[in-house]
């Protein structure tokens, strides 16, 4: 899945991930094409955004591009069922454009709900107006 970052501001980068602020109060985690999520990337992106969050000193929502990720472990689902701070985190959204994408995304929600709220959307679009209308 090809993502247009053109327009958006890079704000970091952790083992498996690049993170941009797409829009004041919305931040985009993109994994690299293919990669895997464990424990340890998992707290890295969570603690990337909420350090981002912190620094800004505004709550964000969150764009998640679940595409490209090819596996992703208990470990990891722990951490974004344990780590985000619903106060500054304000919801993520997980982006799919294929089957698979859809049925990783559904199995993640269901497994290991995030405490922020968590939808699933097919476009950039749709998943940045529903994050603009929880601020």
């Amino acid at each position: 899945m090809k993502i247009d970052v053109s327009t958006w501001t890079h704000i970091g980068v952790t083992d498996n991930a690049d993170f941009y602020e797409v829009e004041p109060g919305i931040l985009a985690v993109v994994p690299f094409d293919g990669s895997t999520d464990n424990e340890h990337t998992a707290r890295q992106s969570v603690e990337l955004q909420l350090d981002y969050i912190t620094r800004t000193g505004r709550p964000a929502g969150v764009i998640v591009f679940a595409d490209r990720v090819a596996d992703q472990d208990t470990g990891a689902r722990r951490v974004y069922r344990d780590l985000p701070d619903p106060s500054r985190q304000l919801g993520y959204a997980l982006v799919y454009r294929t089957p698979f994408g859809r049925a990783v995304s559904s199995i993640f929600l269901k497994l290991s709900p995030p405490p922020c709220p968590t939808r699933l959307f097919s476009s950039v679009e749709e998943a940045k107006a529903w994050l603009r209308s929880l601020a």
